[in-house]
């Protein structure tokens, strides 16, 4: 759950953020999920027919064979962990609960099952797009904390260069604030987004501006040979869809234009986007 809470003696400012504060981020990381668990309810909605089919037609052979499948992959999925000593392996219990898996596992299979009527190729682009929101909330649980007077703020363990931030954005969305951060060149390796709860976001963000006007005189920009080539990158990537859509025939052609267009659109924004703003 959101933590965020006021030290006295130091006027620090601590924090914890998870998906489940927010009932958006909390249904976002069951999309993928899901999507995989309705291909695995369908399959067994299949396999299940043949099972059946076979035992109507008095092949009891052919119904063992059809569910030997299956149970195999149990067994391997259940042992072989095991058998390797992977004591670290995935749990999604740990993340997930059994109702809400089962829930989307549903939902996923109606998606399915509405896009194989669409297109034979809609539920490979369906997965592709069911990737999005776990890509999204990767990074949650977040926590951290800031100290205005010690000019401090440390996010998952890694402390933010302050006299190297030149710029910073801040957005709230519903119990969330997202922050945004540059930094002047040479700083890879630090954080460039921090969601932190609403309600210490304007504690982060007197950080962030206190940073902002130290380093406003030595502000590092995009020169116009650099502005240029990114500028070209990112019309080249948001180009990318609609070329394909133009060049390839209809049906999946289409589709393949949606999803590339899609996804190199989203970078080619984001370069835009820097041009615009560097």
């Amino acid at each position: 759950m959101s933590d965020a809470h006021l030290e006295p003696q130091t006027a620090a400012v601590s924090w914890r953020y998870d998906v489940t504060d927010s009932r958006l981020l909390l249904a976002c990381t069951y999309v993928l999920p899901g999507i995989l668990g309705g291909g695995v309810l369908l399959a067994s909605l299949f396999v299940g027919t043949l099972v059946l089919d076979a035992l109507r037609a008095g092949d009891i052979g052919r119904a063992v064979g059809v569910l030997a499948v299956p149970v195999l992959a149990l067994l391997v999925r259940r042992y072989v962990p095991a058998l390797l000593d992977a004591t670290d392996a995935f749990d999604p219990t740990d993340r997930y609960s059994l109702g809400g898996l089962a829930a989307s596992s549903v939902v996923g299979a109606a998606a399915i099952f509405a896009s194989l009527r669409i297109d034979p190729a809609a539920p490979f682009v369906l997965f592709a797009v069911s990737w999005i929101p776990m890509v999204l909330t990767a990074g949650l649980p977040t926590e951290g904390h800031t100290t205005p007077e010690a000019d401090t703020l440390v996010v998952d363990g890694s402390r933010i260069p302050l006299d190297a931030v030149d710029g910073y954005r801040t957005v709230a969305v519903g119990g969330a604030g997202v922050c945004w951060l540059s930094y002047a060149r040479g700083v890879p390796r630090a954080p460039r987004v921090v969601v932190v709860p609403r309600a210490t976001l304007d504690s982060v963000r007197a950080v962030l501006e206190d940073a902002e006007n130290r380093t406003e005189e030595g502000k590092s920009t995009l020169g116009g040979a650099e502005r240029a080539v990114v500028v070209a990158f990112g019309l080249g990537l948001v180009a990318v869809g609609p070329v394909l859509w133009l060049l390839l025939p209809p049906g999946d052609g289409a589709l393949v234009a949606l999803y590339a267009g899609s996804l190199f659109g989203l970078f080619g924004l984001v370069l835009l986007w820097h041009a615009a703003t560097g």
